[in-house]
Order: structure tokens, then sequence, then C-alpha cells
């Protein structure tokens, strides 16, 4: 039976650049407040790259950025807020590849360490990009490999479990989702609801194929407690969210995925604010953030944390 308050999440800003949307935040200010527009416009979970204003700068995990931006989101609004990850090295001149997992979430380590509030920590559950990634809405060649290896889930998991923190799983593929069968017979992903995301981009971003993932996750996860949503990456959230809402699942949007020019370049809070009258419309409410936490397994704000 599907929930009737659902978690909207916002995709900040992702890499995305103001030359595709002229209201892209940067700075932590600027994120701190899109994030409390965002919360006020119905949204409970916020994700952004701590990055520079430059175009085209790569780093997507600069732990001084990061730091700023979280304590200034996270003083601003309750919203549950994540940064994420990404490091990348050059191999033989010529290829990225992504970095182990202690390098990677540095930026994350250095937010846990400070007492910055912290509540979730992506963790991706393969590969992607091994020939192609987005750019400003344009698929184009790449020379990377964003690697999330056994090895750095359990890193990942060891360190969400240290500082009570709740992983939220993204899979690009049915076989991440294998991958996430196998951390849970492990016992590595705790006892919360699971969060899970199904990444889909491009020409993959249709209702067939969610509802293959999403089927498919069901049956790896018969008895499972699951909070699902599609991260719809490159084109139109607005379909596959309207279908994930009627399907019990929850919704990621956001200028960082898209840059919505075909809709006139509209702020994150104007997505939220069109988003939360689809699922009003099917009878299911936003979920503000104590709603969020209580959904997710997190504490409320205020109760005290054991790490």
């Amino acid at each position: 039976m599907p929930s009737d308050k659902v978690l909207i999440e916002v995709g900040l800003n992702e890499n995305q650049d103001r030359r595709a949307n002229r209201h892209v935040p940067y700075t932590a200010a600027e994120l701190a407040a899109e994030a409390k527009r965002c919360c006020d416009a119905g949204a409970s979970i916020v994700h952004y790259h701590g990055r520079r204003a430059a175009a085209g700068d790569p780093a997507l995990s600069n732990p001084s950025i990061t730091l700023a931006a979280q304590r200034a989101i996270t003083e601003t609004t309750p919203v549950v807020a994540y940064p994420s990850y990404g490091s990348e090295i050059r191999v033989l001149d010529y290829y990225d590849l992504g970095t182990p997992a202690p390098e990677r979430y540095q930026h994350i380590v250095e937010l846990a360490a400070n007492g910055v509030r912290l509540e979730v920590v992506p963790v991706d559950l393969g590969a992607f990009d091994s020939n192609a990634r987005w750019d400003a809405g344009r698929l184009v060649p790449s020379t990377g490999l964003l690697m999330n290896t056994g090895t750095d889930q359990q890193w990942i998991l060891a360190f969400c479990r240290r500082y009570g923190l709740q992983p939220h799983f993204t899979a690009f593929d049915t076989q991440h989702l294998v991958n996430l069968r196998n951390l849970i017979a492990w016992g590595w992903t705790g006892s919360a609801p699971l969060m899970v995301k199904l990444f889909l981009a491009g020409a993959s971003a249709t209702p067939a194929m969610l509802l293959f993932q999403r089927d498919r996750m069901h049956e790896l996860f018969p008895d499972a407690e699951l909070l699902w949503m599609p991260l719809v990456y490159g084109s139109d959230q607005f379909p596959l969210s309207a279908l994930a809402l009627a399907l019990g699942g929850h919704v990621r949007i956001g200028i960082g995925d898209h840059h919505y020019r075909e809709r006139g370049e509209p702020t994150n809070a104007e997505l939220v604010e069109r988003i939360v009258i689809v699922a009003r419309a099917i009878g299911r409410d936003p979920a503000g953030p104590d709603d969020a936490r209580a959904l997710m397994g997190l504490r409320r704000l205020g109760e005290e944390t054991t790490r």
C-alpha cells in the first residue's frame, strides 16, 4: 500500500552550469537559501555538490566548500541534507578513474569529525560512465569510470555504522540491485528502511525501464522495507516522477539533474511546487522534514545521537 506521505528530494546543483540554467546555486549561502526555499515548497531532502562556480570545474568534493555548505544548510533549514562524493585520478595520461572510498569520502569524513549535522551518506552500488557522461544536458564521450567496488562499499558502510549515518543507495542497473542484495545478506546495510534510487538517464529514462527496475527490486527484496525513487538525469523528471508517485514510490527533482530550459529555466523551489501539485492530485502529501525522518528511520532533530 503506498504511503500517503511522499519524500521529495532535490538535486540542487550537481555538475550543472549556469549557462544551462541561470538559477543554479554554487556558494554555501546560495545553497542554504535554495534549500530553505525548497523546504518551504515541500521538499524534505536536499543533495548538492560542494563545488566552485567556475564553469567546467570537476571538483565535486572540496572539503572546505562542503563543510561551509553543509553547515549553512543545516543551520538554515531542518531538511535532511547530504553532499555528493567524488574525486578522480588520471591514469596513464589518458583516462580518469574514481579514487578509493577513503579518498573520495574525505570531505564527508570531515563533516562527521567536525560535528556538522549529517544524517545520510550516498552509496553507489557499482561503476558507471564507462564510455559516456552527461554534460549540460548532452551525452558526450567519457574517458572516465566512476568506480565503487565491494571494498569501497564495505568501507563506506562501516563508516556509516561508526557515525550512526544512514546509507542511501543508487543503482545504475539491475546488477547493482544484486550487489545490494549481497550487502544485505552480509548484514552490512543496517536495520533501517532501505533507501534506493533507480538511476535512469537519456534513452533509458522510460516507464518500461522504471517498471523493470522496480519489479526486479521487489523480486530481490520481497521482505525488505523499501523507500525508492527514480533519479532521472539529463531529461524531464516529471513523467517518471508521476509514475513513481502512483506506484507508491518517492521523487527526486532538481535543476542539478536537468536544466529545464524547455520549461523556462525554473528554480528548484518552483519544480518542488509543481511536483507537490502532481502528488496531491493522486492523494499524496509531501512529507515534512520530521515526517521524512520518521519514514526513513532517522532520529528527530534534537534527539541524542550515540556514536
